[in-house]
């Protein structure tokens, strides 16, 4: 067997695409298994320039003119007539006086890697755009809870400050002004938003239940228990927020429970011996008044300094009139796109809600928009399409048209209306006559003609 033939038996054997070129880029040697990566015979290949070959289509872009560049080993991806991707690398063959004469290449197909590849990044960009989407409706969401008021922009500056920190909170105010809301908001502003937030409403789970729901129970530990035993609230909260909200509606028994809870942050199931460690934020959240009821001895007085750590409390919508407005309109925009039903109020329906006094609070003005948009026939609702209690501008049209009474005596009935409100909205004579538009002076005299204090 001559040397040619050994060498040219040991190349074909490889059974992998390995081609040489001189200098000029003709093709010198080249393995049996480069014909088939570029579907041709291996020996047309030979005496045939790279450059050609190139120009016909058979490949690009070129290892012999890169490695000539570089005059080291290089390593691309090369794209063939029929569409594959090939990784191809090509190595500088040097003489015995250091002149290159000769480049060597071989390659492997990666054409499914690229694909992989391809669909990877596609798969990041469609993952980025939904996590863009995410943060938009994250933010849309934020954006619902509504603080343009002095009174809830306060409101909003706290909570958020303390979203930062662990300690303690404890949401205060009536029913329906949105603790639930402001403590998911803080939950999720917090170093815990990627952990649960579990709500546990005090008022609602029976008082023979309770620590059993609060702490879970292993299977067989009291009649009606899942066989399999139930994890309670605080195993579910670890690493999250637990949102005891109604907590002034627990009973002494229970609020000793809570308190052991707060401080040792770790209890037993009913019915288990094994502790379990759990690791959360606390939130409360009560429409009662702790301290008078500590006093009162209805609440323990170390449960709520526990948690009365930062105390927030919310204000009632009749004392934030300027949240009426952008609530009605958030609100009645979420639910014309949920029913499908483009609904506007008119100018009259909008005097008489912001002129309402919302003793249910935000619930109340949520719960009513709901109700108009799938009960008024027209795209228009008027103050005839609103329940009977809302219409608040027909009565003050009625008191306008009142001729039982003289000129004077309606502007003083208006003018004692006027100051009463701006009394109860705002705390200083000052601010009285800034948003009135008289003197301060004025203002105190007024008062002191309609007595009001």
């Amino acid at each position: 067997m001559s040397e040619w033939s050994e060498y040219k038996t040991i190349l074909h054997s490889l059974q992998e695409d390995i081609l040489v070129t001189n200098t000029d880029g003709t093709i010198v040697k080249v393995s049996e298994a480069t014909g088939k990566v570029y579907d041709v015979h291996a020996d047309e290949l030979l005496g045939r320039s790279v450059y050609d070959l190139e120009k016909e289509g058979l490949f690009t872009p070129l290892a012999t003119p890169m490695v000539m560049e570089s005059q080291e080993r290089v390593t691309f991806v090369q794209t063939v007539a029929d569409g594959k991707k090939l990784l191809v690398t090509g190595l500088p063959v040097f003489d015995d006086e250091g002149e290159l004469v000769r480049v060597v290449s071989y390659s492997h197909d990666v054409t499914e890697l690229m694909e992989i590849k391809a669909g990877m990044e596609e798969m990041t960009i469609e993952m980025e755009r939904v996590r863009d989407e995410l943060n938009r409706l994250k933010q849309e969401k934020e954006e619902t809870f509504i603080g343009k008021s002095e009174e809830m922009r306060k409101v909003l500056a706290t909570a958020n400050q303390v979203a930062g920190v662990d300690a303690n909170v404890l949401l205060l105010g009536e029913s329906g002004v949105g603790k639930t809301e402001l403590a998911r908001r803080i939950h999720e502003k917090s170093s815990r938003a990627d952990g649960p937030f579990i709500e546990v409403n005090c008022g609602a789970i029976p008082d023979a239940l309770f620590e059993a729901e609060l702490f879970g129970y292993e299977g067989g530990s009291f009649t009606g228990a899942t066989k399999g035993g139930k994890k309670g609230f605080a195993e579910l909260a670890h690493n999250g927020t637990m949102f005891l909200d109604e907590i002034g509606e627990l009973s002494l028994q229970n609020q000793v429970k809570v308190l052991k809870l707060i401080q040792k942050k770790s209890f037993y199931p009913v019915g288990g011996r094994k502790e379990i460690q759990s690791d959360f934020r606390l939130i409360s959240a009560t429409n009662k008044e702790l301290d008078q009821a500590v006093d009162h001895k209805e609440f323990r007085e170390d449960l709520y300094f526990r948690l009365n750590v930062v105390p927030i409390t919310i204000p009632p919508l009749r004392e934030r009139k300027d949240d009426i407005t952008p609530l009605i309109h958030t609100f009645l925009d979420h639910f014309t796109a949920r029913y499908k039903r483009k609904r506007v109020l008119s100018r009259e329906v909008m005097h008489d809600l912001n002129t309402y006094e919302w003793r249910g609070n935000v619930r109340e003005l949520i719960n009513l928009l709901e109700r108009l948009v799938v009960t008024s026939p027209n795209p228009v609702i008027y103050p005839a399409d609103l329940p009977e209690g809302y219409r608040q501008r027909g009565e003050a049209y009625s008191k306008m048209n009142n001729f039982d009474e003289t000129l004077a005596e309606t502007l003083n009935r208006v003018e004692k209306e006027r100051l009463e409100r701006a009394k109860e909205k705002f705390r200083t004579t000052t601010k009285m006559a800034e948003a009135l538009g008289i003197s301060q002076p004025t203002v105190v005299r007024k008062l002191k003609k309609y007595r009001i204090k």
